[in-house]
């Protein structure tokens, strides 16, 4: 509590004290601002197909429309995966429940195999026990270019460290590019899995790494393209992992649509036809299409966003 009181503070000190202009959208109402258009507003990655995925991959990324919003992803036998952001403008925090690890728009963390077998087979999502605090704020901001920063900062309940991360992004009329860089760690609880356990001799494994990320693209008038890699190095994993995503989306009225394709080089076996396969190189596809119901809620339904071939439920509240 005491560190997001103190973000709190220093969103509001840097908001007073920053100045960039603001977007037509935060003065007056028109047809191409509420809804669905909010998502393809982002300086950079506008592919990205909820606010809580764009936040974490780059904390540059995060919301600034005005007010609050309220965004939950549900899907069967798996708790709701939820964030909390808030805007000023010129500003940006979003407080998130989780993480994206081990989910098609995330990076790949160490897991036992036994793992990967029993939760995929019984279609449950990867659970980090983390939380991530981002905020952003625009430094630049006009039709003609724009330059986002944003700091990032993520806990493990179990290793109760404190992560730090930064991200920057840069749009040049219809081209934009981003960046970040930030500390993880994961936790793998042994005590479930007995043989682990007694080949470790341990009850649990810790790992800290370093994440990158890089995403570049353009947006041409309701479309939009774009291309990113994530990588890092836990000790865990043989080599170094690499994640490229392709993505696109395409917003029609109150329509808004994505599609992605994942390509990834990781030591992490995948589970597919009832049994885990030792394929450095696996690749999986994602879509999502979400309706906008006047200017304040979104509704979408996602394939494979938690890398289940599973369908999940999505619901962003705008206030």
């Amino acid at each position: 509590m005491r560190i997001l009181i103190w973000f709190l503070f220093v969103f509001s000190s840097m908001e007073m004290a920053l100045a960039a202009p603001t977007d037509i959208c935060d003065i007056i109402k028109i047809p191409n601002c509420p809804g669905v258009t909010k998502q393809m507003r982002r300086t950079t990655f506008p592919t990205a197909p909820t606010p809580s995925t764009a936040a974490i991959l780059n904390p540059s990324n995060v919301s600034f429309d005005r007010g609050a919003g309220l965004e939950a992803i549900a899907q069967a036998k798996n708790p709701v995966f939820f964030s909390i952001a808030s805007g000023t403008g010129k500003m940006g925090g979003a407080l998130i429940s989780g993480s994206l690890d081990n989910s098609f728009f995330g990076n790949r963390v160490p897991e036992l195999n036994e793992a990967i077998e029993e939760r995929v087979s019984n279609d449950q999502q990867f659970k980090p026990k983390k939380f991530a605090f981002a905020l952003g704020a625009k430094l630049i901001g006009n039709r003609k270019a724009g330059l986002d920063f944003g700091v990032i900062v993520k806990r493990h309940s179990e290793i109760k460290d404190i992560n730090p991360g930064a991200g920057i992004s840069g749009r040049y009329g219809m081209f934009h590019v981003g960046a970040s860089i930030y500390q993880d760690d994961s936790w793998i609880d042994l005590t479930k899995f007995p043989n682990s356990q007694a080949a470790y001799g341990k009850d649990s494994l810790t790992d800290k790494f370093t994440v990158k990320t890089i995403t570049g693209g353009f947006r041409l008038h309701n479309l939009a393209i774009d291309v990113g890699s994530i990588t890092s190095d836990p000790d865990f994993f043989t080599e170094e992992t690499k994640i490229m995503l392709y993505s696109a989306a395409y917003h029609f009225k109150n329509v808004l649509l994505n599609v992605a394709y994942r390509k990834e080089h990781s030591s992490a076996p995948i589970y597919k036809n009832g049994e885990l396969e030792f394929e450095k190189d696996k690749s999986a596809i994602f879509a999502s299409g979400q309706y906008s119901f006047g200017q304040h809620l979104i509704m979408g339904v996602n394939y494979n966003y938690f890398l289940l071939d599973e369908v999940s439920l999505s619901a962003t509240l705008f206030i």
